[in-house]
């Protein structure tokens, strides 16, 4: 009976440390001792085919009641999310951590942050402008988006992969608590929980090793 048990116990252990491979593999691919090895890029299966997420086109408006699109990114890192401005108590809290990674990387010019309004019927300009100005944010850095719903919706759940829909009955949304980090060619390379601050440090992280990423590259180009 002991030596049954404890063949259990070896095969229980054996188990446990073959589980807990890809996630001890996928920790040493990511870190090194000088930081990265590489970013994922997110992708889904199509017809058995990984596609990597690419962020689409679109025309919205910012708090300044300025046209917004795709080609307003330039050639800049960017990092999203999903709110509106009536939210009580979820909204604030990821844009407050949203706040603090714009803070961290405010000097890095070539990372722009983008928040979009899942309830653009409510979430009018003014709306925005003051829900921004809350935030104390640097309108050059920060976008606060609105525009057609379907523009924003057809964003989220096609580009960002990010699950929106409206309560039944209520004035209220169930969205993604998740924040993106997307490259310059429009992939999503990092997605991570904007309640946990600890996974914003690590977004604010990958983000400047994806900046020193294309820094190098660029060095390389000009060595040549």
């Amino acid at each position: 009976m002991k030596q049954s048990t404890g063949r259990r116990i070896l095969v229980v252990s054996v188990i446990s440390v073959i589980l807990g491979l890809p996630v001890l593999f996928a920790l040493l691919l990511k870190k090194s001792e000088t930081g990265y090895y590489e970013l994922p890029v997110f992708t889904t299966d199509e017809m058995g085919k990984e596609v990597p997420y690419i962020i689409d086109e679109f025309e919205l408006t910012d708090q300044n009641g300025k046209p917004f699109s795709r080609d307003s990114i330039g050639d800049k890192v960017f990092i999203a999310n999903f709110f509106f401005a009536s939210c009580p108590d979820v909204c604030p809290t990821i844009n407050g951590h949203m706040k603090i990674a714009s803070q961290k990387l405010e000097n890095s010019t070539d990372v722009l942050f983008l928040s979009h309004t899942v309830d653009p019927y409510n979430d009018s300009v003014p709306i925005l402008r003051a829900y921004a100005d809350k935030f104390e944010v640097n309108d050059k850095q920060w976008k606060f988006l609105t525009g057609k719903k379907s523009t924003i919706y057809h964003l989220a759940k096609d580009s960002y992969k990010a699950v929106i829909q409206e309560v039944p009955d209520t004035n209220n949304f169930i969205h993604s608590e998740k924040i993106m980090l997307v490259d310059k060619d429009f992939h999503v390379r990092g997605i991570y929980d904007g309640l946990k601050i600890t996974e914003v440090m690590e977004m604010i992280k990958d983000a400047r090793f994806l900046l020193k990423v294309y820094k190098d590259e660029e060095a390389i180009k000009e060595d040549e």
